[in-house]
């Protein structure tokens, strides 16, 4: 099994991803891709992961270390970090460096979702190679019949599709762009030409439409997958 690899990743210009820390070991295999902005995501992982944080679990550079020794104890593959908010801190580097973890940055141009969807495709390719098994959610997702997705889709997303249905709103293309921003409020209120309140208004709307909550990961999952489910 050759497996997907971070250096494989790195030679494709398009998503324009720097190595960071410890570049010797970018040829570690990934078996999963994990998106997350929690402080310490270890529960929810299993080894071999490459991670994918907006960094919204940062507050100061003393957050580094133990966030980045909790993802080196799980064994995972590598650190992606986005750059939509900020550069990667100086701090993240030198954690990833003292605990061994390969880190790349990804540029303000790359969204975190998009990285995601490309190695869930080649995970998926890869596990169709050893006998059309899926890798991830997402590729499960994807080998599910398309009603199945159209009917999970309903049953997320529904609500906020009928509303803006009546309403003429943009709720769903709002809440598009807030995972596509990793959850920062900043960014998408700029991305979006919106006041940050206007926003949150929003944000709330989709949360009481939904009756799913944006700051958790596991509603964030669903909530990105249903609106893949087309």
């Amino acid at each position: 099994m050759s497996g997907v690899r971070v250096a494989e990743l790195l030679e494709d210009p398009e998503l324009r991803l720097r190595p960071l820390a410890c570049q010797d070991r970018l040829n570690r295999p990934v078996r999963q891709v994990f998106v997350t902005d929690l402080p310490d995501p270890s529960g929810y992982l299993d080894g071999g992961e490459l991670v994918l944080t907006g960094l919204m679990w940062r507050r100061g550079p003393y957050d580094s270390a133990p966030f980045v020794a909790a993802l080196a104890a799980k064994q995972v593959a590598a650190l992606g970090a986005g750059e939509a908010v900020l550069p990667v801190p100086d701090d993240l580097v030198a954690a990833c460096d003292r605990y061994g973890l390969p880190l790349v940055a990804v540029p303000r141009e790359t969204p975190l979702s998009r990285l995601m969807a490309i190695v869930v495709r080649r995970l998926d390719a890869e596990a169709g190679s050893l006998g059309d098994v899926p890798a991830t959610h997402a590729a499960l997702l994807e080998r599910l019949p398309a009603d199945a997705r159209r009917e999970f889709r309903r049953r997320v997303l529904g609500e906020l599709i009928s509303y803006d249905r009546r309403h003429r709103g943009d709720l769903l293309a709002t809440l598009a762009e807030f995972l596509a921003c990793s959850g920062s409020w900043t960014v998408c209120a700029r991305r979006l030409n919106l006041h940050v309140n206007t926003l949150r208004y929003r944000i709330g709307r989709i949360e009481e439409l939904t009756g799913r909550d944006l700051s958790s990961l596991d509603d964030r999952v669903d909530l990105l997958l249903a609106l893949r489910a087309e």
